[in-house]
């Protein structure tokens, strides 16, 4: 049987500008990755409240951004990622890292390089000289890994959306995952009722909701409790312009208030 897909909007160098365009297809994802260069303080809390977003410190975010990372480890599906800002920053030493991310030059870049997927989304805020726009969408499912270029307003040129697949080599056993790979994967799948796996499903049940599906139905493709669906339902319609954050924080009360009521 195979798991959820994760779909997550990939860019960089937005430099304090974030296109309708773009904004557009980071809602129809899962998560947001940024390889840095944000740019704005506002636009890093804009991006930071609507999906769970996985970001790196660029060399032009200010004093606000010293709390980032400039070199960020993570798993996404069973994969292991590596974001970085600079390419020269990448550490000699991957490991285990199947997908590196990083940013900068503006340039966008895909190319598999013994056995790991390099991704550069290019720049999706102001244009830089006469480089194209450009962002990516990737689709992870099962240890496998496909990636979409976006090309944004290029003149002369239709948009061109191309799906590349990749999936990470296999080990010496034949397997595709290692051993240390399915266990964090293990753990993240029972960690679900953790604080980025929740905000992750209440930000896809939000999205069906939005595209007018049953909360019945939510829960069923989802696998998820009716009663938790139905909750973020209720909160959704009884408060209009919420984020996914805002509605976590909002069941965290109920949450703790009905506690107190339980314990009276």
């Amino acid at each position: 049987m195979r798991g959820e897909p994760i779909r997550a909007a990939v860019i960089s160098d937005t430099h304090g500008l974030l296109r309708p365009e773009v904004e557009r297809v980071i809602q129809t994802c899962d998560v947001v990755i940024h390889a840095g260069d944000f740019d704005s303080q506002m636009l890093y809390h804009k991006l930071n409240v609507s999906q769970p977003l996985y970001g790196v410190r660029g060399n032009n975010d200010g004093y606000w951004a010293k709390q980032l990372p400039k070199i960020r480890r993570f798993y996404l599906g069973g994969v292991s990622f590596l974001a970085v800002h600079d390419q020269a920053d990448v550490p000699a030493d991957l490991q285990d890292v199947q997908v590196v991310i990083f940013g900068h030059s503006h340039m966008y870049y895909q190319q598999e390089r013994d056995g790991r997927l390099w991704l550069n989304p290019g720049s999706c805020g102001y244009r830089r000289f006469h480089l194209p726009l450009s962002m990516a969408v990737m689709t992870i499912q099962d240890g496998t890994v496909s990636a979409e270029p976006i090309w944004l307003e290029e003149e002369g040129r239709k948009e061109e959306h191309q799906t590349v697949y990749f999936s990470p080599v296999s080990t010496e056993s034949g397997k595709t995952e290692s051993s240390r790979h399915r266990s964090v994967r293990e753990r993240l799948s029972k960690a679900r009722t953790g604080n980025k796996d929740q905000l992750f499903l209440i930000a896809k049940i939000m999205r069906f909701m939005k595209r007018g599906d049953s909360a019945e139905w939510v829960a069923g493709n989802l696998k998820a409790d009716p009663g938790f669906v139905e909750q973020i339902y209720r909160i959704v319609l009884t408060h209009p312009g919420i984020d996914a954050r805002q509605v976590m924080d909002k069941m965290e009360v109920n949450r703790l208030y009905q506690k107190g009521y339980d314990e009276v």
